[in-house]
């Protein structure tokens, strides 16, 4: 850049360059005076290039002109440099020019856009936990629902409890979830008897005594006092065999094993009070379905199993809505007295009941190896398998059917993985008979020892077996095909 003395002796040599071509004018030609004006409009462009490059002259923004030297509109002028044409060959509404996209991809942010990029990033990722957090509850809810549309209760009644008690953290009554989740509850018994309770104690818990008592809400009321009715009748069948008179009873002395059964027959009979939901005290008599049960599991626990027999299919006849409590031990019964049809019709009873019980699945097992057709009972305990790997049961059918087609070895790590998760005496039977087909005498030995050791009396066609009087085949063949 030049200094400011030779700047202005540039300028009075201009001007006086100027004045004279002005003064001269009217002496000249008209081809003079063209040329004249040519070199005065040169002498312009020559001060006016100095004056921007020296910022003594600023040019309009809005009049850029591209490198033709045509005008470029305002509106058709980058957005970032405001010096070059958009380049609306990315897309007609592009905002840029080329040369700022390219620096855009190689500084696409800079440090404080960054920043808050990453602020925005973390409020996001805390907003989503919070609401994650606040929809769990609601998430259990829909996950119990679509459970049980498609009848697979367990997962039902765990996805209900879920929902209910993050409800019942934010202080919340949700009533229909209660219904549900007692309703699951009771068409399944997942803790047995124990379940009873925890029904009325659920209903107890969505409806206050006001609300018990409106009409509205009668279907939670019956449900409660029913629950509430059958636990105490069980209860009371306890009591009756915790009677000192009863206590180390011989099952040989089959007059005291009638005299109890006929006992707990009588509880039908009895008056008991229970305290309803709506907070009053109601006189009642024993639940008679619960009385029914409760003779059936004394009857077989003593040998008795013709009154068995006849105690679970009264209960089918007259309450057939109790289906979970007595399904599964009615169809054993009826594999043992040869009517496979009717106990594979009550495997498919207990399926529509609940998808997802696998105790039908072993009567199907057992009720297809009795006929012979090793094949089908092996599907069925795969399946069966497939919806509750920890059914023992299941296991020990397939070891038994496993060994009569011949497969040794491999029922015995069949039995093993079963007694693995169902350690009681039948099991271990059964496991003592596979290991000892499968010439295994030191797991022979230490399965007696188990059974010897719990005072396990040894069942009469197990002790055949043993004596050699009874083969592996007909014990698992003949009469009930099974080890009682």
């Amino acid at each position: 850049m030049k200094d400011e003395k030779n700047m202005k002796l540039e300028e009075n040599e201009n001007d006086e360059a100027i004045e004279s071509s002005l003064d001269k004018s009217g002496n000249y030609e008209q081809s003079e005076l063209n040329d004249e004006l040519e070199k005065l409009a040169e002498t312009f462009r020559s001060e006016l290039k100095k004056a921007k490059e020296q910022g003594e002259v600023k040019v309009s923004e809005k009049e850029v002109v591209d490198e033709n030297d045509n005008l470029i509109p305002e509106e058709e002028l980058c957005e970032c440099c405001g010096e070059r044409r958009k380049d609306t060959s990315v897309s007609q509404n592009y905002a840029y020019c080329s040369e700022c996209r390219e620096l855009m991809k190689h500084y696409p942010l800079n440090f404080s856009s960054v920043v808050v990029a990453l602020a925005i990033i973390v409020v996001a990722v805390f907003g989503v936990t919070g609401f994650i957090s606040d929809f769990s509850g609601y998430n259990s809810a829909m996950i119990a629902n679509k459970a049980d549309k498609e009848n697979k209760k367990f997962s039902a009644v765990e996805y209900y409890v879920e929902a209910c008690s993050f409800f019942e953290d934010k202080e919340i009554v949700p009533k229909k979830l209660y219904r549900d989740s007692a309703e699951n509850i009771f068409s399944t018994l997942p803790e047995g008897v124990n379940s009873l309770n925890q029904v009325s104690e659920i209903i107890d818990l969505a409806l206050s005594d006001f609300e018990a008592k409106l009409p509205i809400y009668y279907g939670y009321k019956n449900l409660a006092d029913k629950s509430l009715l059958m636990y105490n009748t069980f209860n009371a069948f306890y009591a009756v065999l915790g009677n000192v008179e009863y206590q180390n009873l011989d099952t040989a002395d089959k007059n005291k094993i009638l005299k109890i059964y006929n006992e707990i027959g009588a509880l039908t009979d009895k008056e008991v009070t229970i305290k309803s939901v709506t907070g009053e005290e109601m006189k009642v008599v024993y639940d008679e379905a619960s009385v029914l049960f409760s003779q059936f599991m004394f009857a077989y626990s003593y040998g008795e199993y013709d009154k068995a027999y006849e105690c679970l299919k009264n209960l089918n006849e007259r309450y057939p809505e109790y289906i979970s409590m007595y399904g599964y031990e009615l169809a054993i019964l009826e594999i043992q007295s040869g009517n496979f049809k009717e106990a594979n019709s009550l495997a498919d009873k207990l399926i529509l009941n609940n998808a997802e019980d696998s105790s039908p699945y072993s009567v199907y097992t057992y009720s297809y190896r009795m006929k012979g057709n090793y094949k089908k009972s092996l599907e069925y305990a795969e399946k069966g398998l497939s919806i509750n790997s920890e059914d023992a049961d299941l296991y020990r059918q397939k070891a038994i059917t496993m060994l009569l087609q011949g497969d040794v070895k491999e029922a015995q790590k069949v039995i093993e993985e079963g007694s693995s998760l169902g350690e009681y005496a039948v099991m271990y039977y059964t496991y003592l008979i596979i290991a000892n087909e499968n010439g295994d005498t030191k797991k022979v030995e230490e399965i007696q020892k188990i059974l010897t050791d719990a005072k396990v009396e040894t069942p009469e066609k197990v002790q055949k077996y043993l004596d050699g009087k009874l083969s592996c085949k007909k014990l698992f063949t003949e009469g009930t095909g099974d080890i009682e």
